[in-house]
């Protein structure tokens, strides 16, 4: 007979133990030293810009990280491939397995959202008179309402963009009134909340559990996690995908007509098409420049962090195709492919450093326009002789 409980625990143990394997290789000593003395410097920097503006937009800022951290993310289930077919005929025991499923969720979530709001404290302190213990009880139950409709979506229903976008705009217009104390306001979105909630759980007793959809999800969740592993060791359970980019083929059309090098025209395509490197590259670059736009003081040091984190996330391109055959095919040797990627990270590179000092010139002015660059560019450089280091190693 299945115990939901004791398959919940086998579960929770192989999978921590999973993580904490390619953790110590992803948070080494090195890694970690760089990490506690670009936080702290960036924390030092931050307090100070903070202690500097006379006004902020806050109340709008806020509710939109806010909003955005409680919407992303699902319910993690720990589902593998051969659960459609063995667990299938015992669904209706398996309630406590996904009882404590939402519960890790909702947790894990609840983890993140409180980061994202650590990283606004300042900015609340000063700009808000809401007090703390409102602000996280109100980031908790939007945690768990997020939760359960993601959930009830992703288990019963199906995800939709729609919804989700629903769901964001619900959440940032909760949070915004209440950082404004808008309390009469805030009965709209909690009136949408009582209504969406209902609405899904209705539908979900309609259908059954879409082992399909859970497994799909697991996957990808499991998969993002595997390459950002493998920017620091192989990785045997990464699997591949390839995005289509079509909004992107006069720009490939481009890449044609420039008759690159094999491996440089390779990595460019796989930095734009496969996985979620370009997405990748477009978050963190808009994530900087919208602190570089809106800090007085120390945004070359946020320009020098989401840098940073592109720059290791993207490591794991030289190694994307690895292993396939037809690489086998091209009489060119490893120290051309490393000189390809080596090419095509210091474009991508520049691009992000470009995109940084133009903001900071438009936002501050010539000197930390040249400031923010130059510190881009060094963090970039460091990276690669990294990289070539390390290969002079293997």
């Amino acid at each position: 007979m299945i115990d939901g409980k004791q398959l919940w625990k086998q579960r929770m143990i192989a999978h921590m133990a999973e993580v904490r394997r390619y953790g110590r290789y992803m948070f080494n000593d090195h890694l970690l030293l760089v990490l506690f003395i670009s936080i702290g410097a960036g924390a030092v920097f931050y307090k100070r810009a903070v202690d500097e503006l006379t006004s902020f937009p806050y109340a709008i800022v806020g509710s939109l990280l806010i909003a955005f951290a409680v919407t992303q993310g699902g319910v993690r289930t720990l589902v593998k491939e051969a659960d459609a077919l063995f667990l299938l005929p015992v669904e209706r025991r398996l309630r406590p397995y996904f009882w404590r499923a939402a519960g890790y969720s909702f947790f894990l979530h609840l983890y993140v959202s409180l980061i994202v709001f650590v990283v606004l404290l300042p900015l609340h302190v000063k700009f808000s008179t809401q007090p703390l213990s409102v602000v996280v009880m109100a980031i908790a139950l939007l945690t768990g309402w997020n939760t359960f409709v993601q959930w009830q979506e992703e288990s019963r229903i199906g995800r939709d963009r729609f919804h989700t976008f629903v769901r964001f705009l619900v959440n940032v217009t909760l949070f915004y009134f209440l950082l404004l104390k808008q309390y009469v306001w805030m009965l709209v979105p909690l009136l949408f909340m009582v209504i969406i909630a209902l609405d899904v759980e209705r539908k979900g007793k309609e259908n059954a559990i879409q082992w399909e959809q859970l497994l799909a999800n697991e996957r990808k969740r499991m998969q993002a996690f595997y390459r950002l592993a493998h920017a620091f060791v192989d990785v045997p359970h990464i699997k591949h995908t390839v995005k289509k980019r079509t909004w992107l083929r006069f720009f490939f059309r481009l890449l044609d007509r420039f008759h690159m090098r094999p491996y440089t025209y390779l990595y460019a395509r796989t930095f734009f098409r496969a996985g979620d490197y370009f997405g990748l590259f477009v978050r963190l670059t808009a994530i900087g420049s919208v602190f570089i736009f809106t800090l007085p003081r120390g945004v070359e040091w946020f320009a020098l962090l989401c840098a940073y984190a592109t720059a290791i996330q993207l490591l794991s391109i030289r190694s994307y195709h690895r292993g396939h055959p037809i690489l086998f095919l091209y009489p060119l040797s490893p120290a051309e492919a490393h000189r390809s990627f080596m090419r095509v990270l210091f474009a991508i590179g520049m691009s992000q450093a470009l995109i940084f000092a133009m903001v900071a010139y438009i936002a501050h002015g010539v000197f930390v326009m040249l400031w923010t660059f130059f510190i881009v560019f060094v963090c970039y450089v460091a990276v690669m002789f990294y990289v070539g280091k390390k290969r002079e190693a293997d």
